[in-house]
Order: C-alpha cells, then structure tokens, then sequence
C-alpha cells in the first residue's frame, strides 16, 4: 500500500504515552479528567479517537497542545514558554462574549490620550 492510500488515516495518539509519563493509573486520571474509564482506555490503546471536546480535557489535563495529543504535530505546546501570548490566555479569549470582545476591540483602537482619559473617568 502506497502513502497515497494511507492519506485519509488518523496518525496514532499520544494519549498512551502521555499517561504512561504521568505515572498514574487510568481509573485515576478518569475521574480527573471526567472522561469514562471505558472511553478513555479505547483512547489509550488506539481503538477510539477523542472528539473535540474530550481533546481538549486531555490536552489540558497533560499540560500539551490538542494537535500534539492527537499526533498531528511535534510542539507539545502551540505557544512556546519564551511566548508574548501563553495557550491558556487564547483560550479564554475564545470565551469572551461577542459584545465584550466588541469593547476590547474598541478599546485597542483608541489612541494613547483617548485611554488616559478612559483611565481617568473609571478611576473616579
């Protein structure tokens, strides 16, 4: 079989790996994680692949990035330690409602006077 063939194949997860470095038992990181135990062993012996949101209760339990988790790619971390912007930051970001994000928009468009008064007018 050709590497063609293979293209639309799922690369092998780290899960195993990743709990065999935790040195902890997967009944334990089950109840962690609040991943069942049954779903988490498929993960771990490459019989089942995480969803998106069990992804993303790993990748966070294992301190790595989701694509590192799911073999897609060797930076264990989308944003390295010497980073402007750390992952966890990103991501809660992402859960910021739209009109806050509208605001926070705003804001950075302000010029450097416009927010000294803003600073001024919330102080008070």
């Amino acid at each position: 079989m050709s590497d063609i063939d293979n293209i639309f194949e799922k690369p092998p997860t780290r899960i195993r790996e990743l709990v065999i470095k935790s040195g902890k038992k997967l009944t334990e990181i089950s109840k962690e994680v609040g991943i069942n135990y049954g779903t988490l062993s498929a993960y771990k012996r490459q019989i089942r692949y995480p969803k998106k949101e069990n992804a993303e209760k790993l990748a966070n339990y294992f301190g790595v990035s989701i694509p590192y988790l799911l073999g897609l790619d060797d930076a264990q971390t989308l944003v390295s330690l010497e980073g402007i912007v750390p992952a966890k930051w990103i991501q809660e970001l992402f859960s910021i409602s739209h009109k806050k994000s509208e605001l926070l928009q705003e804001y950075m468009e302000l010029d450097k006077k416009e927010k000294a008064i803003l600073k001024q007018i919330t102080e008070n």
